[in-house]
């Protein structure tokens, strides 16, 4: 046994050797990195750590909104199995990450915005100069809003650390830490959303009806909403019918021209991440609806009376339905030319 301790004993100097001799390495490698960072200039350091943070900014972007799409899908599962309550925390959470989500909107343009105006950035002496000058701008807003929740909010995109310490370098250690501890300056839409609070009930319950309402899945305050808005429909209908009584040949002539049908509407409005087939043919303008966010859940297209009557608003379960008509056709009809082209 101690001949067997004897003979790997050299092995684990060995190895620790190794060891340090690649720390040192990599210390070493570190130090240069630094000194050529140093040897480069500010205003082009700044720079490129702006393009790489806006670069890295849609990227997780783009995966929260695919990820949030995934999340809708499983909440309208958890509704069709009935699973109402279990979809209301699911929507809790899901409302968070369309917080985080907005809170990198903010940011990406608050990156564009200092990158178009590198040059006046650099020539920024310190913090007085900054608020006595610069207010207007916007540039004292987006340096505060991105030198707050760089790494604390947004630890998925380590370039707004490094754009820390690069303005840490320009106004201070003093100008961060106050800026971390008693948010001095800070916008208040960009606390909000670094510091979200618990949904209220009626938001939870607007993302769920438009969930039911979007995937065509059973809820159970969907269907008072949609009693409410039939019970209003009927009331101004109501009205309608006792002013055309009075109104006759005014309203005959206003609604052939107002109201349009399917096939003569030269709008169609889209939701915004969805793709449709042959819509150019029929419709020569479409209009993508907004995204879902927390501020607006219910993605409505705000229009006149007048333009209202000009868009066609096109659902994803209806799109789906008229692409497997327009399959189905299809197909009867490739059916009919071959049995045509047998019989010959």
């Amino acid at each position: 046994m101690k001949a067997f301790q004897h003979a790997n004993y050299p092995q684990k100097l060995i190895r620790h050797k190794y060891q340090v001799v690649a720390e040192n390495l990599v210390v070493a490698c570190r130090l240069s990195l630094q000194k050529m960072n140093t040897n480069i200039p500010y205003p082009i350091r700044l720079k490129t750590c702006l393009r790489m943070c806006v670069q890295r900014l849609r990227y997780a972007q783009e995966k929260q909104q695919a990820l949030a799409k995934q999340d809708r899908r499983r909440v309208a599962t958890l509704l069709a199995q009935g699973k109402e309550q279990m979809a209301y925390y699911r929507v809790e959470s899901l409302i968070t990450n369309d917080i985080h989500i907005e809170l990198l909107e903010i940011l990406e343009l608050y990156c564009e915005l200092l990158l178009a105006r590198v040059n006046i950035i650099n020539s920024i002496e310190n913090e007085l100069d900054l608020v006595s000058n610069h207010m207007e701008d916007g540039i004292n807003e987006a340096v505060r809003a991105l030198a707050y929740s760089s790494s604390l909010y947004v630890p998925e995109v380590k370039e707004l650390a490094q754009l820390k310490e690069l303005l840490m370098c320009k106004f201070g250690r003093e100008f961060i830490k106050s800026l971390q501890d008693n948010k001095t300056g800070v916008p208040e839409k960009v606390i909000k959303k670094c510091i979200p609070e618990l949904p209220p009930e009626k938001l939870v319950i607007l993302y769920l009806q438009e969930i039911a309402k979007t995937y065509e899945v059973p809820y159970s305050k969907l269907e008072d909403s949609d009693s409410e808005i039939s019970s209003t429909v009927n009331s101004n209908e109501k009205m309608t019918n006792s002013n055309e009584n009075s109104f006759d040949n005014v309203t005959d002539i206003s609604a052939n021209q107002s109201v349009l049908s399917h096939s003569e509407k030269p709008i169609v409005s889209i939701d915004n991440d969805a793709s449709y087939e042959n819509i150019n043919e029929k419709h020569p303008i479409t209009v993508r609806n907004a995204r879902m966010t927390s501020e607006d859940p219910q993605k409505s297209l705000k229009l006149s009376k007048d333009m209202r009557d000009k868009v066609e608003f096109i659902h994803p379960t209806t799109a789906k339905k008229d692409n497997e008509a327009k399959r189905t056709d299809t197909d009867i009809e490739e059916l009919k030319r071959r049995f045509a082209a047998l019989r010959r």
